[in-house]
């Protein structure tokens, strides 16, 4: 156009400005997003937003398992669920993604390593009295103080253990221009099961509430933190680091679900559960599409 040939630099370059957001205007909305993100303040007050939607599942199982009593049926068919959430969102959202970044032997390497040292760690605090920390205490109880001197500490440390992978996956996952939706409501939802088993085996083993109530309270704090955390350290690695750091967490999340989750999932539960966890999976694949 003559006057882009005419006008001075500043000018020419408004104008490019102008006629690309005129013409591909939800690029430029994108790149805005992805720079203010990754530049202000408010990118890491976004960020600890966002973790704070999966710490509400954690408070509210909280409230539920430390006034209410459900038979272990019951919490087995929402750990089931959560289950199939958790095993969609690894699957679907966070080693697909880290796949196309990184190639597969990248990804597999940072999965196994993951999975590795979440083991690892869980077998160290299980033999202090944490194995058995995700319990709701009416099909296997957890161990009492008396019974296991410094059980307490040991499942206050396992559990907050639990929650490093997801922290570490969303913390990640937030330096994409797009908010990974379907991600947070599948921790949010996985959450709920988690502290709500966990606080009805406390209870059963005598912990008090002020015990629970300030392990969940420092977790769902903790977990925010964490994740706003860890947008800000990704964003100051090169480019091969983020979807490696995806993977490790996504191995870790792999390994928690399959040694604290599926076990008090599908011990004595219902008949159906398999199809409960498939339910679980087929829910976050709708989400996922309706986010997108």
């Amino acid at each position: 156009m003559d006057d882009g040939v005419t006008a001075n630099s500043t000018d020419a370059e408004t104008h490019t400005k102008v006629q690309w957001t005129t013409r591909t205007p939800k690029r430029i909305l994108t790149c805005e997003w992805a720079t203010h993100m990754g530049t202000s303040t408010d990118g890491v007050w976004i960020a600890l937003a966002v973790g704070a939607v999966p710490a509400v599942g954690l408070l509210v199982g909280l409230i539920a398992g430390a006034f209410s009593r459900l038979p272990h049926q019951r919490v087995a068919v929402a750990m089931s669920v959560a289950a199939g959430l958790l095993l969609a969102g690894v699957s679907l959202k966070v080693t697909t993604d880290a796949i196309r970044l990184a190639g597969p032997v990248s990804v597999a390497l940072s999965l196994l390593l993951g999975a590795g040292a979440f083991s690892a760690t869980n077998v160290l605090v299980a033999r202090f009295g944490a194995a058995q920390r995700k319990r709701c205490g009416d099909c296997i109880e957890q161990p009492t103080e008396s019974q296991q001197p410094g059980s307490g500490a040991a499942i206050a440390f396992g559990n907050a253990l639990d929650a490093v992978p997801e922290a570490m996956v969303l913390g990640v996952a937030l330096r994409d221009p797009v908010i990974p939706v379907a991600l947070t409501i599948a921790f949010s939802l996985s959450n709920f099961p988690v502290a709500l088993s966990s606080t009805a085996g406390m209870r059963a083993a005598g912990r008090s509430y002020p015990y629970i109530f300030l392990l969940w309270i420092g977790i769902a704090i903790g977990t925010s933190v964490a994740i706003a955390a860890g947008f800000v350290g990704v964003g100051s690695l090169s480019e091969s680091w983020p979807p490696r750091l995806q993977a490790f967490g996504a191995g870790a999340l792999l390994a928690m679900t399959a040694e604290t989750m599926i076990p008090e999932a599908f011990h004595n539960s219902p008949r159906f559960s398999g199809l409960l966890a498939a339910f679980g999976f087929g829910l976050l694949v709708l989400v996922d599409a309706t986010a997108r």
